[in-house]
Formats: C-alpha cells, sequence, structure tokens
C-alpha cells in the first residue's frame, strides 16, 4: 500500500511540476489528459500538502519584489542581482534617426570635390537617412587675402551660390539643415550678401537654421546642434571640442553637436554631450599646407536613438576619401 502511495506522490510532483512550468493545457498535452483530470491531480496535491506554485502565482510573487522598471528589464531578459536590493534600470530603448552629415564644401574651390559631394549624397540615399547636415561654410567665399582669387573655380556671389544650388538640387529625399560659417560670411561682411540663406530660397528642402550655430530637435526630445566657430586648429585634435563644451553653459548644452570649420574628424563625450567634429568635403588646399594643416577628408552617417531621458545611444560611420 505505501509503494503505491509512493508512485501516486510521485506521479503527481510529475504532474505539479509541468504545470508550474507549462500551464494547463500544455500539461494536458504532455500527459494525453483532459484538463479536468490535470486539475483533479491538483486539487489532490493540495490536499496532501504538495503545494502548487502556478505561473500566475509566482508572476504575482515576483510583482511584489519589484518596481514596474525592474519588472521590465527582467521581461527583456535582464538580469537582477542576487544580494541586490534595487538594480538601477537604464532604457537604451528610443526611437530611431538616421542623419547623414556634410561640413566645409568650400563649393567654388579648385578643391571642392563635385564627385565627392555627390559620391556622399548617394551613400545618404543608399542608406535612407533621415535628414542631412551643411555645419558650414557651404561656399568658398571671397576675401580679401592675397593670391584667394586664384584658387576659385567660381568666382563672386552669383557664380557659387548658383553652382550650389545646381549641386543640392539633385537632391530631393529628404531635408538639408545648414549653417554658414566664416567664409560663407565673407559675402556678408563684403556686401551684405546672405549666400546660405539665399541658395535656401531656391530650393524646397534646403533650409538655413543659423549663421555659425544652429538647433535641430530630435523627435522632440533631444536637441542636435550644429557648430561652426571662428577660432583656428588646436595642437591637440581634441582641444577644441573640449573647449568649446566647457564655454556651454548648463542649461544651453544640446545633446549632441556636429561641428565644422577645423576639417577634421574628432569625437568626443564631455559634459553628456557627443560632440563630433565632422571632417571635411574639401580637399587640402595650398594655404593649409602652408599652415601645415591636414584635411580629414569625409563624411559621417550617424544612427542616434532617443528616449524621454534624451539620447540613449549613438553610432557613427565614418567614410573617408583617401586622396
Amino acid at each position: 500500500m505505501n509503494k503505491m502511495h509512493n508512485v501516486l506522490d510521485e506521479r503527481i510532483k510529475e504532474i505539479v511540476k509541468a504545470y508550474s512550468e507549462n500551464g494547463l493545457k500544455k500539461t494536458a498535452q504532455i500527459f494525453g489528459f483532459k484538463e479536468d483530470s490535470v486539475r483533479r491531480y491538483l486539487d489532490e496535491a493540495e490536499r496532501r500538502g504538495m503545494g502548487v506554485e502556478t505561473t500566475s502565482k509566482v508572476l504575482r510573487d515576483i510583482a511584489e519584489n519589484y518596481t514596474q522598471d525592474e519588472l521590465k528589464a527582467i521581461a527583456k531578459g535582464g538580469r537582477i542581482l542576487p544580494g541586490v536590493e534595487k538594480v538601477p534600470i537604464i532604457s537604451f530603448e528610443g526611437k530611431h534617426i538616421r542623419i547623414g552629415a556634410i561640413t566645409d564644401t568650400h563649393i567654388g574651390h579648385l578643391e571642392f570635390s563635385k564627385d565627392r559631394l555627390m559620391q556622399a549624397l548617394e551613400q545618404f540615399k543608399k542608406e535612407k537617412v533621415d535628414f542631412i547636415t551643411h555645419s558650414g561654410d557651404v561656399t568658398e567665399g571671397m576675401s580679401h587675402r592675397a593670391g584667394h582669387i586664384y584658387e576659385l573655380s567660381h568666382l563672386g556671389y552669383d557664380k557659387q551660390k548658383n553652382y550650389a544650388v545646381d549641386l543640392f538640387g539633385q537632391w530631393t529625399d529628404t531635408p538639408i539643415y545648414a549653417i554658414d560659417g566664416n567664409h560663407d560670411r565673407w559675402f556678408i561682411k563684403s556686401n551684405g550678401a546672405y549666400i546660405v540663406k539665399d541658395i535656401a530660397k531656391e530650393l524646397d528642402n534646403f533650409h538655413f537654421i543659423g549663421h555659425d550655430e544652429g538647433d535641430i530637435s530630435l523627435k522632440g526630445k533631444a536637441n542636435l546642434k550644429l557648430w561652426h566657430g571662428e577660432d583656428g586648429n588646436s595642437y591637440a585634435l581634441s582641444y577644441r571640442l573640449q573647449k568649446i563644451l566647457e564655454s556651454l553653459s548648463g542649461g544651453q548644452k544640446p545633446n549632441v553637436m556636429f561641428c565644422g570649420h577645423t576639417h577634421k574628424y574628432v569625437k568626443v563625450f564631455e559634459r553628456n554631450v557627443h560632440a563630433i567634429s565632422v571632417g571635411c568635403m574639401e580637399g587640402q588646399t595650398k594655404w593649409m599646407r602652408g599652415k601645415r594643416i591636414a584635411a580629414h577628408v569625409s563624411f559621417c552617417i550617424f544612427d542616434i536613438w532617443v528616449n524621454d531621458k534624451g539620447v540613449c545611444k549613438l553610432t557613427e560611420i565614418l567614410y573617408p576619401f583617401y586622396a
């Protein structure tokens, strides 16, 4: 009699274990029972004091011990460490944005390359960017520097503006957001002509967003700042970006900043700002060589995810032109 009792106990335990792991319907299928038969075994287990840990009961017990954020983390595979009362839960999920970034095209200079710009635009099209940014010096401008006139492929405001309109007019997929740079502003200083603003007036999807800097909202949750500047190169590549970030007031800091002007590619994460000097689309000029200034001829594509906390993830791909 004891032997038969023990066999029944083992059978009940087997069914209870299957029920705890799989639920009623699946347990019935496993043992070839009707669901009512499984219920009778569970009732017998309760009568004998064996305890039935149902899935719903286990979940209720878990829910009582963790916050909603912790429960969400567990549901996504997050690990709750034993012996730790509260685990900081950080969500890296957010809305995705893909951005194509260029700067310092210097359209009108002999070292500007139409082929490079078209290749960048082709890559942006292939990667399906949501929009394009331009961090200044769209055109080469006209300076009073001796010999500068001989470095130009397009002389004067009209020719540089019309050439830029023709080039960017070939892009119709997404918006382009641009600021002007110190070279563009040579036209302002000489005769009051706002060349980047005027380019934007000619094109439906080319938008001028500011002199030297401009801001773009990322899904209403974060801020992207375009920055140009009129300072110079630093001996250490990262030093310029660090000093720019140091100068920003706390309430004026962006989440992300794309910088132009120095023709360098550098990435710095400081004061919780992703700051990237995007490189340039113009090749090294004779003036730059004379000053021993290198040109990082390149463009970038950025993948940015934003949530209620701001930027939760950022990756970038650098496309360098080894010319």
